[in-house]
């Protein structure tokens, strides 16, 4: 019996203390790390500055093989630079990447926006690009005016003249060059965006796809770049529109109407935009990127007016200054391009994302 007591004391007693000790808790006052204070919205921490001697650029699909070009060849006498062109995110893309400090230079397909003319971004074309009425190479035509594309798209024409069946591949809505194509001709704006909305034709998402579709498709005509079809030698037929040809000189004059231009965009006004950046803009200005650009089948754009650019066609840009040594250097002297990957993330940011 004495044990039992015992036993029941102790616990009664070991209650007790329990008790107290919880309303001791609760009454006491919070710890620090759980005060009104604490448990608000906490700032973002601030990001890593980047590096001096690396470039990120990012936007437009159709911007990529020309820049990708003039950055391989930007690093090739600047060995301890690195330059990483990004995958497509569409132009919409590339101007939020440059906005956010994501990027230090966005590209772009087409004007910018009503909405993005207020991030005070500094718009600089650099190329402009035919396009072009592309074709499988079995199509037996060379040539198409205003009213045969019109037809060819509204599907009232539906065979070549050797009887293939006419196939026509679109773009996604906001796509650039289709874009360019309706601005020049009202009237197949119209019948573009009447066959997309009865899903007449079949709608590729990026202009790998439709690369791969043309090539593959018998019949087939779509919209490409003609600057894209040069720089990866593609075997298309282009065909000449209402009988001329997309050269140098019909682009500049105009009398071939059907082109686009590319631009880069940096912070601009208050925004100090990347020194690195400005140095590869330079680049593409000088006489070695203008003839880069010419040989991938694009045509140079003028450096803007009054700007820092204005000079460089006739003079050059200055010489690189050379950074102090540093070590593990061979590391460092790579370009890096992502691998292009048709990613379910990529189809979406590129879908209606205006080239």
């Amino acid at each position: 019996m004495l044990g039992w007591s015992l036993s029941l004391s102790g616990a009664a007693l070991v209650l007790i203390t329990a008790v107290a000790l919880v309303r001791w808790v609760e009454h006491a006052p919070p710890p620090p790390f759980l005060t009104a204070e604490k448990i608000g919205p906490r700032e973002a921490p601030e990001p890593a500055p980047k590096p001096r001697h690396f470039l990120r650029l990012a936007g437009s699909g159709s911007n990529l093989p020309l820049t990708r070009a003039l950055a391989d060849a930007f690093v090739a006498t600047r060995p301890w630079l690195r330059v990483r062109v990004h995958e497509s995110i569409g132009s919409s893309g590339g101007v939020r990447a440059t906005d956010d400090q994501a990027v230090e230079i966005g590209l772009i397909s087409r004007p910018l926006r009503e909405r993005e003319r207020a991030l005070e971004l500094d718009v600089i074309p650099y190329a402009r690009v035919a396009v072009v009425v592309a074709a499988n190479p079995t199509v037996a035509v060379r040539s198409v005016d205003r009213e045969a594309l019109i037809d060819y798209y509204l599907g009232h024409r539906t065979h070549w003249s050797d009887g293939t069946p006419v196939t026509v591949l679109q773009r996604e809505e906001g796509d650039s060059s289709h874009g360019a194509v309706g601005k020049a001709i009202p009237a197949f704006a119209q019948a573009d965006a009447e066959s997309r909305e009865a899903n007449r034709w079949r709608v590729l998402l990026h202009d790998r796809a439709m690369q791969e579709a043309l090539l593959s498709t018998p019949g087939a005509i779509g919209l490409f770049d003609q600057g894209l079809a040069t720089i990866q030698e593609l075997p298309l037929a282009t065909l000449e529109f209402e009988g001329i040809r997309p050269t140098e000189e019909a682009v500049r004059s105009g009398d071939y109407p059907l082109t686009k231009d590319l631009a880069f965009v940096v912070p601009g006004n208050s925004r100090e935009p990347d020194p690195l950046a400005m140095q590869f803009i330079a680049f593409v200005f000088s006489r070695e990127g203008q003839q880069l650009i010419r040989d991938s089948g694009y045509v140079p754009a003028d450096p803007p007016e009054h700007s820092i650019f204005a000079q460089l066609r006739q003079v050059g840009p200055p010489p690189p200054p050379r950074p102090q040594p540093q070590p593990r250097a061979v590391e460092e002297t790579e370009i890096e391009t992502e691998t292009e990957t048709e990613t379910e993330t990529e189809t979406e940011t590129e879908t209606g994302a205006d080239g």
